[in-house]
């Protein structure tokens, strides 16, 4: 009886382990895992602990900011590239600081393209976080594919400013005392001019200022010179390259996956300038596309994707100069597509 016991005992814990994952779901940009609200938990406890906002999380769940939680309810949190880490922890090569995220393997899907999904980590440790001697997984297999990053240290630093409204309290000190004394002044000072104003019939002639508007102009117009600066080189990503790693510090990134197949054009084959066609991207966004060589190239947005016979299911078509720079010489091939906004 006491090893029947001891079997079951074991098969709980299994069955309590294998819940307390935290399983990835949804698809890119919509990424999210869940949260059990337990007793005395806030949205800002919940959010400091995710890495995420109390605004966020409440946009996600479609629940007011100062609404209160009940206990056993179960919250989607977002996970994107702010709050999920790919890199290993500074002290150890086989994991990370964090709770693990996991993903679950589906058809077709290989450790390769489960790297591009999230953020292109390492597939090295892919291999070391869920102890992997090579690259084969099983549909159903569920593999850690990074780290929450929390936010605990942000309550400490935020509660210090609580003590700076003693300091504003005194301003008024001083701007009731000015008032009093300023304000004839500057009625007695606003006739005077007005006087002037006629002779002041040259004053008109500051619309000369307008060249000094104009001057900017060309400021504006070697900002992109320097931004575009470039060589042609043989295997590089290309001219747009530049632009892209210039992004933005608040820019999140976005990841989409899918086939490819191209249009004819003559440019990118000596100037090396790529462009794309996809759908829910703005036009002029500049994206990363990786074939399954891992080769990538830059590419600008033209517009959408207009559905056209045989591109049933297309993700995106690329200039034909783009498919060869990617060494793609199928009609339909496989890509990764990153980008920021």
């Amino acid at each position: 009886m006491k090893k029947y016991f001891l079997i079951i005992a074991s098969l709980f814990t299994i069955a309590l382990s294998a819940q307390d994952k935290q399983v990835i779901k949804g698809t890119p940009p919509t990424q999210y895992i869940e949260h059990k609200v337990k007793d005395g938990e806030t949205l800002g406890s919940i959010g400091r602990k995710y890495g995420k906002t109390v605004a966020q999380i409440a946009k996600a769940n479609k629940i007011k900011t100062s609404g209160l939680l009940k206990k056993g309810a179960v919250l989607k949190i977002p996970v994107t590239a702010k709050n999920l880490s790919t890199q290993p922890a500074t002290n150890t090569t086989s994991s990370a600081s964090g709770t693990a995220i996991y993903h679950k393997v589906a058809k077709g899907e290989n450790l390769y393209k489960i790297s591009q999904a999230y953020h292109k980590v390492d597939v090295k440790l892919l291999r070391e976080w869920n102890g992997l001697k090579n690259d084969v997984v099983k549909v159903g297999q569920q593999l850690i594919v990074g780290y929450i990053k929390s936010n605990d240290n942000v309550s400490a630093v935020k509660s210090a400013p609580a003590q700076e409204p003693v300091i504003i309290q005194q301003a008024p000190v001083t701007a009731e005392a000015t008032p009093v004394s300023t304000a004839p002044a500057k009625k007695e000072e606003i006739p005077a001019v007005k006087e002037k104003e006629p002779a002041a019939t040259t004053t008109p002639v500051t619309p000369v200022a307008a060249p000094k508007t104009i001057a900017p102009e060309p400021v504006a117009k070697t900002a992109p010179a320097d931004e575009y600066a470039y060589t042609p080189q043989q295997g590089d990503e290309g001219y747009f390259a530049i632009p892209y790693a210039k992004k933005e510090a608040n820019a999140t990134q976005q990841f989409r996956s899918g086939d490819a197949a191209t249009f004819k054009t003559i440019s990118g084959w000596s100037d090396r300038k790529f462009y794309v066609l996809i759908n829910d991207v703005a036009p002029g966004t500049i994206v990363r596309i990786t074939g399954t060589n891992n080769k990538s190239i830059c590419a600008k947005v033209l517009s959408s994707l207009v559905e056209t016979k045989g591109g049933t299911g297309l993700l995106l078509r690329m200039s034909n100069s783009a498919a060869a720079a990617l060494g793609m010489s199928d009609t339909r091939f496989p890509v990764s597509v990153t980008f920021f906004e």
